[in-house]
């Protein structure tokens, strides 16, 4: 037999005022308190949107012209959790690691980070200057100024939903001072087609560069165990699912379509394909892959994706 009673009144009503304490940190990303030995945070509120908070690391040792890496966390918005995860790389290699935090208060859902905040809630595009998209940029330069920092270019690399915002980045022309993207994992993608809608093809999507969307250097990294048709978090909207049963089979997909496409159009294809054998949908696993990358290592333009 089981037995319920009724908080008293006064402690329901502290209890109460606890939750509504509580419910800000709730919605904020990092909830899970990783404590990264020698990281710092800065937060940003002048690039044209909403404040972002940095988690970075810089090593004791790290030099002032050290290559600076952007991570883009994942739907977890779990900045905190993906810096710790590149803590040992980034000492190992002398890099300065960075991982702005798109907290889902401000940049809610999808469509306010997957999907660069392009478009408003009623559907109506934004200003390019207060699309998520555009904040990298600037937090290159906010970050530079703050630790006298000298790099003059940045890696960008992100991992499922970072991953999807970083191939969106740079298919619609956005970087200026990257050396290259890393886009690994992603659960949908941005076709290079005219007969599918934007966020999942260019139909409705804000016009790009003027070089072209395979212009800007990017590698596309696919763990091959990430294959799981059930995963929980896998994009199941329709278009999403039209690209493949899973990450690894949409990514291969949409790689070779992109290549193919550039070459029918004559246009130039600086990306690349890397497979990392073994790893599901892992940032961590991807990241020892992508140092090799950043320090120096240059894969085949136009390699082939397949197994």
């Amino acid at each position: 037999m089981s037995i319920c009673r009724a908080f008293p009144s006064k402690f329901a009503f502290w209890l109460a005022a606890l939750v509504v304490l509580l419910l800000p940190l709730v919605s904020h990303a990092g909830l899970a308190g990783i404590d990264v030995p020698g990281s710092k945070r800065l937060t940003v509120a002048d690039w044209g949107g909403a404040p972002i908070t940095l988690w970075y690391l810089r090593g004791a040792d790290t030099k002032a012209d050290a290559p600076i890496v952007f991570v883009m966390h994942g739907v977890g918005r779990d900045a905190d959790r993906y810096l710790a995860e590149w803590r040992d790389i980034a000492l190992a290699n002398d890099i300065v690691v960075v991982v702005p935090e798109y907290a889902q208060n401000y940049f809610p859902g999808s469509e306010g980070y997957n999907f660069g905040g392009v478009f408003d809630e009623a559907g109506s595009l934004q200003p390019k200057a207060r699309w998520a998209y555009s904040s990298i940029e600037p937090l290159f330069d906010a970050l530079r100024r703050h630790e006298n920092l000298s790099a003059e270019q940045y890696w960008l690399f992100g991992h499922s939903a970072g991953a999807q915002f970083v191939h969106r980045f740079v298919m619609l022309g956005v970087a200026q001072r990257m050396v290259a993207a890393i886009s690994a994992n992603a659960g949908s993608y941005m076709f290079p087609v005219n007969d599918v809608d934007w966020p999942f093809g260019l139909r409705g999507a804000p016009k790009g560069g003027d070089a072209g969307i395979f212009a800007s250097p990017m590698v596309l990294m696919l763990g091959d165990a990430d294959s799981d048709p059930n995963h929980r978090s896998l994009p199941r909207q329709p278009a999403a699912m039209a690209q493949g049963p899973h990450r690894y089979a949409r990514g291969q997909n949409f790689y070779g379509t992109s290549r193919q496409i550039a070459e029918r159009t004559g246009q130039t294809f600086n990306w690349s394909c890397v497979i990392v054998p073994g790893v599901a949908h892992d940032n961590a696993g991807i990241a020892r892959a992508a140092i090799s990358i950043i320090k120096g290592w240059k894969p085949t333009p136009g390699a082939d994706c397949a197994p």
